[in-house]
């Protein structure tokens, strides 16, 4: 390596960005020409996958990204919300809110490598009222505002004397019935029997009505795992109405209805959407070449074509599978094998030599039913699948997320990695 600096710059402190940072201040450590800069608008890293507990109830899902920087003397992170990547000039700009400068003009990184990591937004498809009226689940705040408005409509329903007024109060429609949306219903289901108790409501009032456009819920499970999974749900009380598209929503005389096809308007006062995402505008005003859902077309090391050395992970990545053909999907395991590959591949950019392509592991999926109940599957050696249901699937489910964090507090321990 030459004798001149370098500045790499990753934006995001989601799964994949923080796997990337972490590994890379490990890589460089003692080594003050390699300037490594953290980018977010948020001063913590957030479990995502976990959302959905916050949702119903005080779950911890949030890590300080102090306390996995502390003791790095060659990371830099940044507090502000990028505004504008300039893949031509190498340069960032971010709005850092009272920190602007004195005019107005947004503050600039610059940058000699770049990881974009910038994660996902809801996407509403247009859907017409949809975004004005519906809840979504991207964020901390999203997570706090399902939780604080659910206890308010028990609490409005419990001096509520019209029983279809208590039923629209009561009544919770989710959009999407993917991974999100499933783990959701069954959270939001379970939390009725103490909401209930405490408000003194009869049971049998609320419900959670689980809306998916297709032919069946849950695609990443095989046939067997899916009826299994809706046994479950409906046992909790779930109503799943599959082949039903959610059409728009609609606000008459202060009241709220979610219109669907087929069938009637539902009258709720809570709209929770989980029915896909979409990638940020400013990416694709970068000059990235982007394809579905706004994903950047990436190369097989993950790098941008037209800008090597520029690096998308995660979400913002439209990798494909090479054993598939397929795109890799946007899964928070993706993302962080995608931020450890890439932290090596920029250790190899800066040393000169050839980098790795990206070969995606799929170690298996696990969906929660509720906080003692998950499904999913484990991949085995030889190619086949562990199957499982039950209490020790939640087991897991938890597991997985405590490895997450245990990877990246190995590489914040300085501990041995490959590379």
């Amino acid at each position: 390596m030459n004798n001149t600096s370098t500045d790499i710059v990753i934006l995001g402190a989601g799964y994949g960005g923080m796997m990337c940072v972490t590994r890379l201040s490990r890589m460089f450590r003692g080594d003050d020409r390699v300037r490594i800069h953290l980018v977010d608008r948020h001063t913590y890293h957030l479990l995502e996958t976990r959302l959905h507990e916050r949702a119903v109830r005080e779950a911890e899902v949030v890590v300080p990204i102090a306390r996995f920087l502390a003791r790095r003397k060659n990371i830099t992170f940044h507090l502000g919300e990028v505004t504008r990547i300039d893949l031509a000039q190498k340069r960032v700009e971010l709005d850092f809110g009272r920190s602007e400068t004195s005019d107005g003009t947004p503050r600039v990184v610059r940058y000699d490598h770049l990881v974009i990591a910038l994660g996902s937004k809801t996407n509403f498809y247009q859907i017409p009222g949809l975004e004005e009226h519906a809840f979504q689940l991207k964020e901390l705040e999203d997570s706090e505002r399902i939780r604080a408005h659910t206890e308010r409509m028990f609490a409005i329903a419990a001096s509520e004397s019209s029983l279809p007024k208590r039923k629209e109060l009561l009544r919770i429609v989710i959009g999407g019935g993917g991974l999100t949306g499933v783990e959701l219903a069954t959270e939001i289901a379970q939390r009725f029997d103490a909401l209930c108790e405490e408000f003194h409501i009869d049971p049998a009032e609320p419900e959670v009505v689980l809306l998916e456009a297709s032919n069946r819920i849950l695609p990443s499970l095989d046939g067997r795992q899916v009826i299994r999974s809706i046994e479950a749900m409906q046992a909790m009380g779930i109503q799943i109405l599959t082949n039903t598209r959610v059409m728009g929503m609609e606000e008459q005389d202060g009241r709220l209805q979610v219109l669907r096809a087929p069938g009637e308007p539902l009258a709720t006062r809570t709209m929770i959407w989980t029915g896909g995402i979409r990638i940020s505008d400013l990416i694709r005003e970068s000059g990235a070449e982007t394809g579905t859902q706004g994903r950047v077309l990436v190369d097989d090391c993950l790098q941008l074509g037209d800008f090597p050395g520029v690096f998308a992970i995660g979400d913002n990545a439209l990798a494909i599978n090479p054993a598939t053909g397929e795109s890799v999907p946007t899964a928070a395991q993706f993302a962080l094998q995608q931020g450890s590959l890439t932290a090596d591949n920029l250790r190899r950019l800066v040393a000169g030599t050839p980098l790795k392509p990206y070969r995606p592991k799929v170690f298996g999926e696990v969906v929660s039913l509720g906080r003692h109940l998950a499904v999913g599957w484990a991949a085995l050696p030889i190619g086949s699948r562990l199957r499982f249901l039950g209490f020790l699937g939640s087991l897991l489910k938890r597991a997985i997320s405590e490895r997450h964090l245990f990877f990246l507090w190995r590489e914040r321990q300085n501990w041995t990695g490959h590379w």
